[in-house]
């Protein structure tokens, strides 16, 4: 009984990858089984992730974190937890304690990118992460509080991004603005 619940989830979250068209991520997630969804069973595993966009702001704006271990601006996320139901639930539970956001709505149910990345030593044994990434809307107006997780939180125009952005962040996130505003359209 507890193997078809375990199996059940499973699918239910590789479904959420096939969905945004990562059959790739979503085989490797089923081949893994439910270590890949755990930060302590496997040093390759999953996170999810929001990136917060101002839509109604003139300039492209985005809130970042500057994170604690890393010490770079980045998204807002982390490990999926047993009581995530999926990946949307894991990012938007990392959202409202990363950031105390209560007023925000995502731009899709799916999420808009998924990406693999290795790990610094100051991660411990998390050698690899494939990030599940979603994006939200917010109002710069709303009001925001610092987690334990960050140093600071900021909002930055797409034009005037932080120096210390994770390295990949800095190409990503006009592409992400871009998804992000043609899902809003629709």
């Amino acid at each position: 009984m507890r193997m078809m619940s375990a199996d059940r989830v499973l699918n239910d979250f590789a479904a959420e990858l096939r969905s945004a068209g990562q059959a790739p991520q979503a085989e490797f997630l089923l081949a893994a089984g439910p270590a890949a969804l755990s930060k302590t069973a496997d040093p390759d595993h999953f996170t999810a992730s929001c990136v917060v966009f101002d839509l109604a702001a003139d300039d492209r704006r985005v809130l970042l974190q500057r994170h604690r271990k890393t010490g770079k601006w980045m998204q807002f996320g982390g490990h999926v937890e047993a009581a995530d139901g999926s990946f949307a639930a894991a990012a938007a539970r990392e959202l409202t304690e990363e950031t105390g956001l209560r007023s925000w709505r995502w731009f899709s149910p799916t999420p808009v990118s998924v990406t693999s990345y290795t790990l610094a030593a100051q991660h411990g044994r998390c050698a690899r992460h494939r990030d599940v990434l979603f994006a939200a809307d917010a109002p710069e107006s709303e009001s925001v509080s610092v987690s334990p997780e960050s140093h600071a939180l900021g909002w930055f125009s797409l034009d005037a991004l932080p120096d210390q952005l994770i390295p990949d962040l800095t190409d990503r996130l006009p592409k992400l603005w871009d998804a992000a505003h043609q899902l809003a359209q629709r």
